[in-house]
């Protein structure tokens, strides 16, 4: 994979003393060191003596060097020991300046020269085939891989066959049959065994190495999902034709999580597995790392080993709704997206591949999400489930515009008449409390309409992406419904999407 240039460290660490009050007092003192990096970052290691905050600020090698006082102005503020530098250039010589601050009183100068790689990984001939990420107006989510999702009156399927993409694939209408969604998204939040693979404080155990290769097993394997999507889509080709644009898969990222339990913070770092004969710890975000990249290209290589006929790996998606990535976040220091993701990102971008997001309406990090090396990210207005109504649409669409994200249409198995209309059956409000019924379905369309309308009202349809979450099966359930009114709100749906004008 990716060519590690080699790296030179010229490391000066000030460690003099002062005069005060009749005694001597250690002076501020920093020294560096280089971690990770890719083409367009670079994980700076701080050690600091007798400081209270450390800036580091990168220049050029070519560059004059800059004061103290410059870094301690424009510098980024270590944070847990690091600092990462964003937004350099690929294949250049760089020197990172820091400086260590008590009070007023500033350390010496430390610096460390590193070079950003200028070449990326091995490709895949679709990969080199394609400049970036590849570009798709519109995705669909696919639950799936974990344990049946039941309750007391309809059992969810695990598995994904041809028939249950079918209605995510194409649709007919009196003119015939249509493409649909261009995008496929996986998600997966717990494995058959219970293990979750999303940081969490619900209790359950965090899924391991063995749990991550089941994953890709699952959807990428020789009986896969994913081999179910691909003809899913040979069959709509042989009734419509060609499909005008490629049709792409994302594949779902698990939480490398600190902890084998989330809940309890003296359970082991070291559950995971080993790389290469060594055990990885998750307490080091270096090894964290090192096991995304890996699941990364091990997901690559089972996508390319199938060699799909209509599907293409387009990248992959953060399941974690929120992403603390700042100092005082919740359980920032056992989470630190902002150290992992832009290695993350950099590295899927030196591949040609994407990093994607859904955050829910308010989640931390939504306000920074594009300077995390994440490609696109959908906003969730989380509006179907509200029953009072506190999140406006309105507000919703200006947040979208604003942040420039697309939005997640949302609804479930409640809006769907064939459903609801089983004795005794309730869905689920905002909270998870069973509260829908048959009487609400009405209500609940009309909601599902207010994100179409709002989005088109906003100026937002034809220029942001849309994403569909339909709960386990419910795109399934309202396309497959014997009632007239759920067959309309279908292909009400599958126009929307398929006649946004993004597609042309």
């Amino acid at each position: 994979m990716r060519k590690w240039l080699p790296v030179t460290l010229l490391v000066l660490l000030a460690a003099s003393c002062g005069e005060k009050n009749g005694g001597y007092e250690p002076t501020p003192a920093v020294r560096l060191t280089v971690g990770e990096q890719g083409h367009t970052v670079a994980t700076i290691l701080v050690e600091s003596i007798f400081c209270d905050d450390v800036f580091v600020i990168p220049s050029e090698a070519k560059e004059s060097a800059p004061s103290a006082l410059d870094i301690t102005l424009y510098g980024v503020k270590a944070s847990d020991g690091r600092v990462v530098l964003t937004d350099l250039d690929p294949g250049t010589n760089y020197i990172a300046y820091g400086v260590g601050r008590k009070g007023d009183i500033l350390s010496s100068v430390a610096k460390v020269q590193f070079s950003t790689g200028a070449e990326a990984g091995d490709l895949y001939p679709y990969e080199r085939g394609r400049n970036g990420a590849p570009s798709f107006a519109d995705i669909t989510l696919c639950t799936g891989g974990g344990r049946p999702n039941s309750n007391s009156w309809f059992t969810v399927p695990a598995n994904w066959d041809k028939d249950r993409f079918g209605p995510h694939v194409s649709y007919e209408d009196f003119d015939g049959p249509h493409w649909l969604f261009e995008a496929f998204l996986s998600i997966t939040g717990i494995d058959p065994d219970g293990k979750t693979f999303c940081i969490n404080s619900n209790g359950a155990q965090s899924a391991d190495k063995t749990s991550w290769e089941n994953l890709v097993e699952y959807w990428c394997g020789p009986d896969g999902a994913f081999i179910a999507l691909d003809d899913a889509i040979a069959e709509a080709a042989r009734t419509i034709g060609t499909a005008p644009s490629k049709r792409y898969a994302v594949m779902m990222i698990p939480d490398p999580v600190m902890f084998a339990n989330f809940s309890d913070k003296t359970s082991s770092t070291t559950y995971w597995g080993a790389l290469e004969g060594k055990t990885l710890d998750f307490s080091k975000s270096d090894d964290q790392i090192k096991a995304l990249k890996w699941y990364i290209d091990h997901v690559r290589a089972a996508f390319a080993e199938r060699a799909f006929s209509y599907l293409e790996l387009a990248g992959f998606y953060i399941i974690s709704e929120e992403l603390v990535a700042r100092p005082g976040g919740w359980n920032y220091e056992q989470k630190r997206w902002d150290q992992i993701l832009p290695i993350i990102g950099d590295y899927l971008d030196s591949c040609n591949e994407g990093l994607y997001w859904i955050p829910y309406l308010g989640a931390d990090g939504t306000d920074i999400w594009s300077t995390l090396g994440i490609t696109y990210a959908w906003l969730q207005p989380n509006y179907y489930w509200d029953t009072s109504e506190s999140k406006p649409l309105a507000t919703t669409m200006q947040r979208i515009k604003q942040l420039g994200m697309g939005m997640e249409l949302e609804f479930e198995y409640s809006l769907v008449e064939g459903v609801m209309k089983t004795p005794g059956i309730m869905g689920p409000d905002a909270k998870g409390n069973y509260f829908f019924t048959l009487a609400d379905v009405p209500s609940l369309r009309a909601r599902f309409r207010n994100y179409m309308t709002s989005f088109k009202d906003a100026g937002l349809y034809g220029k942001e992406k849309l994403a569909l979450y339909s709960g386990s099966n419910a795109m399934w359930q309202l396309a497959n419904s014997d009632e007239e009114a759920d067959a309309a709100m279908y292909l009400e749906l599958c126009r929307f999407i398929s006649e946004n004008p993004l597609r042309k």
